[in-house]
């Protein structure tokens, strides 16, 4: 969302606004896919696992997650969450980057059409309606 609000603030345009906000947002999530599994693994070194418990409060959630939205769902709310909130959810999920990657990368460019086409074409500012409902 700040790459959005940025775009927004300094008025580049519809195609450049497209281009480094979703370019921006799967820069990030190729650097958390690739970045957290190296951290993760550094983690593990250092704090080997203990026993784990098959039935967790985690498992269940991410088990509820999974059935109900999937990946195609955590990486539609990502965005809106934060791409390293979203991966961490996915990458728990499922170990399959490029999955992951090509869902956020159409997610990225659902949001980024939903906020740019109206601002850019038809000057309506979203943002202004959302505040305007609450």
């Amino acid at each position: 969302m700040m790459g959005l609000a940025t775009s927004l603030g300094f008025q580049q345009g519809l195609l450049p606004s497209y281009i480094s906000t979703v370019g921006g947002g799967i820069l990030g999530v190729f650097a958390f896919a690739f970045a957290g599994e190296m951290l993760s693994k550094l983690y593990q070194k250092v704090f080997p696992k203990k026993k784990k418990r098959i039935f967790t409060k985690w498992n269940r959630i991410l088990v509820r997650v999974r059935k109900t939205f999937g990946v195609p769902g955590i990486a539609f709310l990502t965005p809106v969450l934060s791409i390293p909130i979203g991966m961490v959810i996915a990458m728990s999920l499922t170990k399959d980057k490029w999955r992951i990657a090509f869902f956020m990368f159409l997610s990225f460019l659902v949001w980024a059409t939903v906020i740019f086409v109206p601002y850019y074409l038809f000057n309506i500012n979203i943002s202004e309606l959302i505040a305007g409902l609450f």
